[in-house]
């Protein structure tokens, strides 16, 4: 009975990742057909294979190729890359409202963005090189600050990231003080964009995340097991302090690479993450992988509103993830609040 049981969750959590993988898929081939151009999904389909009786010369394909294309693998790598960063640092704290920001990355790259842009000299250095470089930094400055006779003490960490990140928000307000004309720069960065996406740009961010996404899931069973506490995780033979470390570096890393490049694009790793974990569970091996595929596709469908909400004009991205998220992250806090009390009164 139990091993039927135990199929039975398998099967599920097996199922959703199809599910997840179609949608992905799917969400690719619908971002590219749809914009101001309307291309026949077939014949998106047709010359993403290769097919050399879709017109390879065609207006159609120079749109598939040049424009709309790497912009939608962009979303989907942050997207997924975001999803996965989420799903570890919820694992990490064993708490499912926890955000991968959480550990300031985001106000640093924030910073570094907005520092390039006044010392004028982001067109000698690009922006996203400013946004890596900081994102590190405040990493640093927060694990420094945390770290206690060589342990990683989780409240600790928690608080030097909520500190490291009101500081440089409030540099990064400052710099938008001081900006002047170049105030709109800022803010366009901030508000999270994938406008001028070049092949380029998708290959440095391909390089840096797709590694660090298959490295992520190696860790899916020492977090299924940190989840159960500190102490027991370490009588089940697990390091905690040396996982909690490479974790930590793996969503830096994660978080900086996307950011440097498309801003601060809010909630997607606080809300995936748990969309899913309602649907198959907590089990971090099926979690992550699952996650991964969906916030990748959540990314290029919340990347198509935002391009043909307002046509011609575009949303920045960031606005559509909030829209979309804020209500989900009311709804946890709320269902969370039931929880405990129902909880408080059956004691």
């Amino acid at each position: 009975m139990i091993l039927e049981v135990y199929k039975q969750i398998i099967a599920k959590k097996i199922l959703f990742m199809t599910f997840s993988i179609v949608l992905f898929i799917l969400s690719v081939i619908i971002g590219v057909s749809v914009g101001a151009v309307r291309i026949p999904p077939s014949l998106v389909l047709k010359t993403l294979l290769g097919d050399s009786s879709s017109g390879l010369n065609s207006l159609y394909t120079i749109i598939i190729w040049k424009v709309r294309l790497p912009r939608i693998l962009m979303a989907s790598m942050v997207g997924a890359s975001l999803a996965v960063a989420g799903c570890m640092v919820q694992g990490v704290f064993r708490n499912p409202l926890a955000s991968p920001y959480v550990l300031g990355m985001s106000s640093g790259a924030a910073f570094g963005a907005a520092l390039a842009v006044i010392l004028e000299i982001w067109t000698i250095i690009p922006i996203p090189i400013f946004a890596f470089v900081f994102a590190l930094l405040s990493l640093t400055i927060t694990y420094v600050v945390a770290a206690e006779d060589g342990h990683l003490p989780l409240t600790s960490l928690l608080l030097a990231g909520i500190a490291v990140s009101s500081l440089f928000s409030a540099l990064t307000s400052f710099m938008m003080y001081v900006a002047g004309e170049k105030l709109d720069v800022i803010v366009f960065w901030l508000m999270g964009n994938l406008t001028g996406i070049r092949w380029q740009e998708v290959r440095i961010v391909a390089i840096g995340s797709l590694p660090l996404i298959a490295i992520s899931l190696f860790f899916g069973q020492e977090l299924n097991v940190m989840m159960l506490g500190e102490d027991t995780a370490k009588s089940m033979g697990v390091e905690v302090d040396k996982s909690r470390r490479i974790i930590v570096i793996l969503v830096a890393l994660l978080v900086s690479v996307c950011v440097s490049y498309v801003g601060p694009v809010g909630f997607v790793g606080l809300v995936i993450p748990h969309m899913v974990r309602l649907v198959i569970g907590p089990d971090n091996r099926f979690l992550i992988p699952a996650s991964a595929f969906f916030g990748g596709a959540f990314l290029v469908l919340a990347d198509l509103i935002s391009r043909v909400a307002i046509k011609p004009a575009e949303i920045p991205i960031g606005i559509i993830t909030s829209l979309f998220g804020v209500p989900f992250f009311i709804y946890l806090l709320k269902k969370r609040k039931r929880v405990i009390a129902h909880a408080t009164e059956s004691m």
